[in-house]
């Protein structure tokens, strides 16, 4: 672990982002690979979810076929390496309409904006990006070693579990209106328990008649009773079933992180 003061399941997220490791890719994945050596055929071997995991790290819209989020990605890329080759200085001697279309396709024109202005935002565009990048990668790689450790038998600190909705045995916990079941028994215990035991008609009778322990479902979602309680009952009746929930990213393993 280069030296770190504990294991990194046992990092906080923050901790563990600020470490080599939360960075690492193996030798064979797409994001250790050069961006420069993406094509349309290659990045179209990768499953549909690895695909629209690399256009969320891109920062591109996830819309579309595969062949043509390969093109969007490809596009985002030259449209970045372009940008890592001007200064603010070079950009902001640009004509006008020139830097406005750059602006345009980085998503922050402003036709207030002057032209030193638009060049750092452009600037500070690619940065931010470039930051975002490291800081969803690690995410997803501390999302994988909790899980790991955790299936592992590990002692893992339950913040990290709760943060990613594991169980003590790294397997996802089934969610109640996006929020993990552990977490939202927490916020309203007694509303999840009489929604799993009884049926809708007795869960709303039961909302009318225990108004206090009701109330605490807008810790979990605001206005999710008003209909009576109909669909939260329904939410923690599927909550019961198994439910398959990836990780971050599902198969960053197979993918690695990006530039």
């Amino acid at each position: 672990m280069s030296g770190a003061s504990k294991p990194y399941h046992e990092m906080s997220a923050t901790e563990y982002a600020n470490t080599a490791h939360s960075q690492a890719v193996p030798k064979w994945s797409i994001l250790a690979m050069s961006p420069d050596e993406y094509t349309v055929s290659l990045l179209c071997r990768l499953n549909g979810e690895q695909l629209r995991a690399l256009a969320f790290l891109w920062d591109v819209s996830r819309e579309g076929s595969k062949e043509i989020l390969a093109n969007r990605i490809i596009k985002r890329h030259q449209f970045r390496r372009m940008l890592s080759e001007e200064t603010e200085e070079s950009l902001a001697s640009r004509p006008r309409r020139e830097l406005a279309a750059i602006a345009q396709e980085a998503g922050i024109y402003h036709p207030w904006l002057n032209r030193r202005e638009m060049a750092r935002q452009l600037m500070d565009w690619r940065k931010a990006g470039r930051e975002r990048v490291r800081t969803e990668i690690a995410k997803a790689r501390h999302e994988r070693v909790v899980q790991q450790a955790a299936r592992r038998g590990h002692y893992v600190p339950p913040e990290n579990l709760e943060k990613y909705g594991l169980d003590a045995h790294g397997e996802y916990e089934p969610v109640i209106l996006g929020v993990p079941l552990s977490r939202a028994s927490r916020a309203a215990p007694e509303a999840i328990a009489a929604a799993s035991e009884l049926s809708k008609e007795e869960f709303m009778a039961w909302v009318k008649a225990n108004p206090g322990p009701a109330v605490r479902l807008v810790f979990i979602e605001p206005g999710i009773l008003g209909d009576g309680g109909s669909l939260f009952w329904k939410t923690v009746q599927a909550a019961a079933a198994p439910v398959d929930v990836p990780p971050l990213f599902a198969g960053l393993n197979q993918l690695g992180g990006t530039t």
